[in-house]
């Protein structure tokens, strides 16, 4: 999973990886750097762990944005590691919620309720009267998309046209955004 944190908005986005070769991570960033460009916020510099790839290297150069490298071993000089720490203890309170059948193995469609729910606790740096998700995406109507727990058992109707005539009008699924 790659996290990233924005000082400015406070607010923290993540996405999932599925491996971690060089060309996945500078895909899913520019995937996540993009969402701050098209919503104002260009950031301009970048701190990360002490490894990076060629082909980041060569993204962030290409965009015109810096980058430092933090010490191995001294995470306290990088505030996104407190921001990957409050994510996963974010995530895994979402997950131990999951209805006991919640199939495991689709743990990563959880991510984007996740960032939804975090960021909506988060008030930005550079407003406080919004939270980091209304400073990004702006106002989060709840009466159009209600919020649930995650992985939570949810019977899906199915159309006439879908089923047969003594069918059950509905399958069993999971709630995720």
């Amino acid at each position: 999973m790659l996290i990233v944190y924005d000082y400015d908005s406070n607010a923290i986005l993540a996405e999932p990886l599925s491996d971690r070769q060089g060309h996945t991570i500078t895909k899913t960033w520019q995937k996540i750097n993009n969402v701050f460009v098209q919503r104002g916020v260009k950031p301009n510099l970048y701190i990360l762990d002490n490894e990076i790839s060629g082909e980041l290297k060569t993204a962030l150069a290409k965009n015109k944005i810096d980058y430092q490298l933090t010490p191995p071993h001294i995470h306290r000089r990088n505030a996104a590691e407190r921001a990957i720490r409050t994510f996963k203890n974010h995530f895994l309170a979402g997950l131990a919620s999951c209805d006991p059948k919640f199939p495991i193995a689709e743990w990563d469609r959880l991510i984007p309720q996740a960032v939804l729910t975090l960021n909506h606790l988060r008030n930005s740096r550079i407003n406080p009267n919004l939270s980091a998700f209304a400073y990004l995406y702006g106002m989060f109507d709840f009466n159009t998309t209600p919020l649930a727990p995650p992985g939570t058992r949810v019977i899906i109707h199915e159309k006439p046209s879908q089923r047969n005539s003594w069918a059950y009008h509905g399958i069993d699924g999971w709630y995720g955004t």
